[in-house]
């Protein structure tokens, strides 16, 4: 199963895992949750999965920043932790990405760099709309 990956450190990438609910929660690195839901990704049958606990976590890592572009760039969330873009059917079944999905996904996200309250820089990416 064709996944795309977003990680703490600021990584990107396309991945293949099994597709079980194991190896999603392994990607994710624990309980995984279903993102908002956003009429852009919905139609384009495309879901974020992220950590269930990552905002319980002692230092939470922003990683996306969901933008409406349309209206300024106001943020409408952010999601903290490892997080996967993984595909549905009808049914709501969970699949693959196809290329045309990652193709979608690549085009509308941006890397960035912010600084966490300590002072340490993080990377970043934000997904607009």
């Amino acid at each position: 199963m064709q996944i795309f990956k977003i990680d703490t450190d600021g990584n990107a990438c396309v991945k293949n895992i099994k597709g079980d609910l194991k190896s999603l929660q392994t990607e994710v690195g624990g309980l995984i949750t279903l993102a908002n839901y956003y009429a852009e990704l919905e139609n384009n049958s495309i879901d974020i999965y992220a950590d269930d606990e990552g905002l319980l976590k002692a230092s939470p890592i922003t990683t996306l920043i969901i933008t409406d572009k349309k209206n300024r760039m106001k943020v409408l969330t952010c999601l903290v932790g490892n997080l996967i873009f993984v595909s549905h059917d009808d049914e709501g079944s969970t699949l693959g990405l196809t290329d045309e999905q990652i193709a979608f996904i690549k085009e509308h996200l941006k890397q960035l760099c912010y600084f966490s309250p300590n002072g340490k820089m993080n990377m970043a990416h934000t997904f607009w709309f």
